[in-house]
């Protein structure tokens, strides 16, 4: 339980609107869509003094316990500050930064380099990225039970410590990260370790996604590190990367939920103001039906989000947890790449073109639908962990989470 989720429900309620307000209030002066146009595919993808700026407001903090100068607050606290950014199209990397990865080193310990690390992610002076995706498509990411797959890049003991050995792809933020939380297999089973920037060198290469930020492909060729730099084996090290990885989804879903209601607020805008023959293009009674059906889509991720949240924050854990995970990816990437698509047609020409927003809000949706899993390969998952559970076939679960 986290100092939020110990308030009474009205007492949150209004800290979460306070929060929202606030948050949507800073982001839209001091973050701009024009801001994100300009940062596309210049390294590393997002402001750095921007990031600062997040830090003076405290959200960098706002997941991490009081022990590691945070705030203690839950998800849902999060997700307005993710939801408020994302909405602007920012692009700083707040969920694999502060969610996956803040979290998964709030899991690793109470002392050593974990706490050192987590201290200075929450202060805002330290990019952790996880590394833990090692396939182009990411469909060998989970195994046959729905549960993260075991890794191919192996965690030897050396001489000097620790040799690391293998491949990842996908890691984000791939350009302005100081360091790497790599998942690998060991003698004692999942090892997290610590890999700073510099220790990757010229095995580092950065590649451009479609929105403009970048992504990083690391081949580690025995790369020898210290002792201290392993944060967690063993059960620790897999309880800890499932439920990070779980709330790193949801919050994923967060943000393409915020994309996808920027998107269908536009199009709405355009049918109202957009004239053909005379009158509005929305007085037609067929594209009328096509906004519903999108307005449906919306109303559904947002409920399913809203849910999601509540759990986790109660502490919802194990298949129960993966499962909420599998079904808020499935169906925000869904419903975000559904919006988007109808948008570019209701808007017509100027839909495709660059010089649009909405051109930013689909290529983010893009990115975050395939990050961490795409739709359907979440779908099999949902059918994979239920099935182990006698909770219907893979046909009936697909759909659920559908």
């Amino acid at each position: 339980m986290t100092a939020a989720t110990l308030a009474s429900p009205a007492d949150r309620f209004e800290e979460r609107a306070l929060l929202r307000a606030s948050a949507s209030a800073f982001v839209g002066k001091e973050a701009p869509a024009s801001r994100s146009r300009a940062l596309r595919g210049k390294a590393p993808g997002f402001d750095l003094r921007f990031w600062a700026a997040l830090a003076q407001q405290g959200w960098t903090g706002l997941l991490a316990p009081e022990s590691a100068g945070g705030y203690g607050q839950g998800l849902a606290e999060m997700a307005e500050v993710v939801s408020a950014l994302s909405a602007q199209a920012a692009p700083e990397p707040v969920t694999p930064v502060i969610v996956f990865a803040g979290r998964l080193l709030a899991r690793c310990g109470d002392g050593g380099l974990a706490a050192q690390l987590l201290e200075r992610t929450a202060a805002g002076q330290l990019l952790p990225a996880v590394a833990w995706q090692e396939d182009a498509a990411g469909a060998a990411s989970f195994d046959r039970h729905g549960h993260p797959a075991e890794p191919a890049v192996v965690c030897a003991r050396h001489e000097a410590g620790l040799r690391l050995s293998g491949r990842k792809l996908h890691a984000r933020p791939g350009a302005g990260a100081n360091g790497y939380i790599v998942t690998a297999s060991s003698s004692d089973g999942l090892a997290l370790v610590w890999l700073p920037a510099e220790a990757v060198g010229s095995g580092r290469e950065l590649q451009r996604q479609a929105d403009g930020s970048f992504a990083a492909r690391l081949e580690l060729d025995n790369v020898v590190l210290p002792a201290s730099h392993l944060l967690a084996s063993g059960e620790r090290a897999r309880a800890a990367f499932a439920a990070a990885c779980d709330e790193a989804l949801v919050m994923a879903g967060v943000e393409l939920l915020a994309c996808a209601r920027r998107m269908l607020d536009m199009t709405l805008d355009y049918l109202r103001t957009r004239k053909q023959f005379g009158k509005p293009i929305g007085s037609y009674q067929a594209l009328q039906h096509r906004a519903v059906d999108l307005l449906v889509q919306r109303e559904l991720s947002s409920a399913l989000l809203e849910h999601a949240l509540a759990e986790l924050d109660r502490g919802i854990t194990g298949d129960e947890r993966a499962q909420l995970a599998a079904r808020v990816k499935a169906r925000c990437s869904e419903a975000a790449l559904t919006i988007g698509r109808e948008a570019v047609q209701m808007h017509g020409a100027i839909g495709v073109t660059d010089e649009h927003d909405l051109g930013l809000y689909l290529q983010r949706a893009l990115v975050l639908s395939a990050w961490l899993g795409n739709a359907a390969q979440h779908r099999r998952r949902y059918a994979a962990l239920t099935r182990d559970h006698g909770d219907g076939g893979s046909a009936g679960a697909e759909g659920t989470a559908r």
